[in-house]
């Protein structure tokens, strides 16, 4: 009898284990999940001396997202979601099925250009206490045509962590047209400038630019 109830009780912790989400401790690192080798092309960020380190990781995780949807879904966003508490919604929803369709999108490399108008938009901003995209259209007028055809912003507000703030915006809750999310799962989009710095109202501001440029002639280009 005791032999028959010791099967019966595994079989049931059989079925938990699969029917039943991993604890958060297991899913709290998900960085085991990921190749090493891939991590370290998608780091495109990874030498520049312009960038901070968590200027860096905001590129990289966003280069993973495009890399991989899937996967980023099950790892980073999963495991973001539960230590934060994050209830499920129509937004993380939506998320889940865009990553799920995303998949081999070409890295963001980032350039100096795209950086320094980051820089000069979040040190305006964070100056003045302002949100928003002022002046856009006079920030990126010397680069439209040569060498970017197609730009855009994303702006982020009191978060210092690079996770923080691509998740937040990947998320992009309240904003229906999802721009945040869909700038930085844009196939369209192979350049990248980031600024973080100091926000007085928000503490922290961090602005992402994006460039599409044609790299079939960056072999004559200086950078």
């Amino acid at each position: 009898m005791k032999y028959i109830w010791s099967i019966m009780m595994y079989k049931i912790y059989l079925l938990l284990l699969l029917v039943l989400p991993l604890p958060l401790v297991a899913q709290s690192n998900p960085w085991p999940a990921w190749d090493a080798d891939v991590v370290t092309a998608l780091n495109t960020a990874a030498d520049s001396e312009y960038l901070n380190e968590e200027e860096k990781k905001v590129i990289l995780f966003m280069n993973m997202a495009r890399h991989d949807g899937p996967l980023f879904a099950k790892t980073f966003l999963t495991a973001y979601m539960q230590q934060n508490q994050l209830e499920k919604n129509s937004y993380t929803k939506s998320l889940q099925k865009d990553l799920k369709k995303t998949n081999k999108l070409v890295a963001l490399i980032p350039e100096e250009d795209l950086t320094a108008i980051a820089q000069g938009h979040a040190q305006k901003s964070g100056e003045k206490g302002t949100t928003g995209h002022s002046d856009f259209k006079k920030r990126f007028e010397p680069y439209m045509g040569k060498p970017y055809n197609h730009v855009g912003e994303n702006c982020s507000y009191g978060f210092e962590q690079a996770i923080d703030i691509v998740i937040s915006l990947l998320i992009d809750e309240g904003i229906k047209s999802l721009g945040h999310r869909n700038n930085i799962l844009s196939p369209d989009f192979n350049s990248i400038g980031v600024a973080i710095r100091p926000h007085k109202k928000y503490r922290t501001n961090c602005v992402m630019d994006f460039g599409s440029m044609d790299r079939s002639a960056m072999n004559d280009m200086p950078y």
